[in-house]
């Protein structure tokens, strides 16, 4: 349950850093430029704001494909335990 919460905050994150690029850098800004005077004059190059755009659309993917991928392992699994055992195999114990 935490994993697939971990999932879909990234998956969230992700499109909100697509979405908003520009915000995403100046919230990044304060974290990372904590010790330096004045980092909120610093102005982002456009084509960082486009990188930081399509990496986020980048995490976002990748985190609901996993998130996919997890949902049809459990299910698979579910399916696998539901199913009686065939002729001459034996049955798993829990």
């Amino acid at each position: 349950m935490f994993r697939t919460g971990s999932l879909l905050t990234t998956a969230v994150f992700g499109l909100a850093g697509f979405a908003f690029p520009e915000r995403t850098i100046d919230y990044l800004k304060r974290f990372v430029l904590a010790g330096y005077e004045n980092p909120e004059d610093l102005v982002a190059s456009d084509w960082y704001v486009s990188f930081t755009r399509w990496s986020s659309l980048l995490v976002a993917v990748g985190a609901l494909l996993e998130f996919a991928v997890d949902r049809r392992d459990e299910r698979a699994e579910a399916a696998a335990r539901s199913e009686p055992p065939e002729e001459g195999e034996q049955p798993e114990e829990e």
